[in-house]
């Protein structure tokens, strides 16, 4: 018997569930990279004071689907694997935790475990934070064999997945030949500058997908929270190019994820979409929404499952 542990960020369900996420992911050495007792204070000082304006804005998404959808796509994959596997869910910030998850799977006895972000691109900040928490559990349980799987990016499969969606996504709104813009979560420079290949990743997955939709694209970064230097363009810097352009037909392609979730459904649907329609005058312009599971993405993770 083997085992598939899928992680990912992980979502509150609740306020108070909100202030101990933030809690959790800002004190993280992956995110923070201070010591450990100023990094704890930071973390404590961010979740009491911005864990309301938070929460609101997963109220007016009307709450994450984040864990919905992982329970969707953990249910897809043990059918299609079969008895011989077991898959289960955990979480960086939420619970279950890493841990948990794992020692979900070995009280069933099982010692072989397989590993799948759902993060497709690698970066200090995700999958070597993953490695971290798992090299945590495996000092706990040392008999466990952990094999995390790698990302999947440039993956044939995960490409095709990312083709459908948009065509979906173009067909719906009636466009006609819409330039991407591919937006992703930023990273602080300073990892870029250690060596973080997650921007050229992301630059890999944005053209593999536009060449095979013959359209022209845009790589660009959202989400960025403090006063660091973060990576460029910025998302509205860079649909403020295409609208002087004269470009009209625009969509977000939300490349680094594969659930919807606060970046998704808030800062793209909620404020740059509509910045980009009532501040720039963009005529037509939207995000590509991720749907909740989807055969090609399951077929990704099979893949990486089975291959040899």
């Amino acid at each position: 018997m083997t085992g598939i542990l899928l992680i990912n960020m992980g979502s509150p369900l609740s306020k108070k569930e909100m202030r101990q996420f933030l809690f959790n992911m800002f004190s993280d050495k992956a995110i923070l990279p201070f010591p450990k007792i100023p990094r704890t204070l930071l973390a404590f000082m961010i979740s009491t004071f911005r864990h309301a304006g938070s929460w609101d804005k997963y109220q007016q998404i009307g709450g994450s689907k984040l864990k919905e959808s992982m329970k969707l796509i953990n249910d897809q994959l043990a059918t299609e694997m079969g008895a011989e596997y077991v898959v289960t869910s955990a979480y960086s910030y939420s619970r279950p935790s890493i841990r948990e998850g794992v020692e979900t799977l070995r009280n069933k006895g099982i010692t072989n475990i397989k590993v799948i972000t759902m993060y497709p691109h690698s970066s200090i900040s995700t999958t070597e934070s993953v490695t971290s928490d798992l090299e945590k559990v495996h000092k706990r349980y040392p008999e466990l064999k952990l094999t995390e799987l790698g990302t999947y990016g440039d993956n044939e499969l995960f490409i095709g997945y990312w083709l459908d969606n948009i065509q979906k996504a173009i067909a719906k709104n009636g466009y006609k030949k819409p330039t991407l813009v591919f937006s992703a979560h930023s990273i602080p420079q300073y990892l870029v500058d250690q060596g973080d290949t997650y921007v050229d990743e992301i630059n890999d997955s944005a053209k593999l997908i536009a060449d095979k939709l013959k359209l022209p694209y845009k790589v660009a970064f959202q989400s960025k929270i403090g006063k660091l230097k973060w990576v460029n363009p910025d998302t509205k810097d860079c649909l403020k190019g295409l609208k002087a352009k004269n470009v009209d037909e625009i969509m977000l392609v939300p490349i680094s994820f594969v659930n919807e979730n606060l970046e998704t459904a808030y800062d793209q649907g909620v404020e740059i979409a509509p910045y980009g329609k009532n501040e720039l005058g963009i005529r037509n312009i939207c995000r590509v929404e991720i749907p909740a599971s989807h055969p090609l993405l399951i077929a990704t993770f099979k893949q990486l499952l089975t291959a040899k």
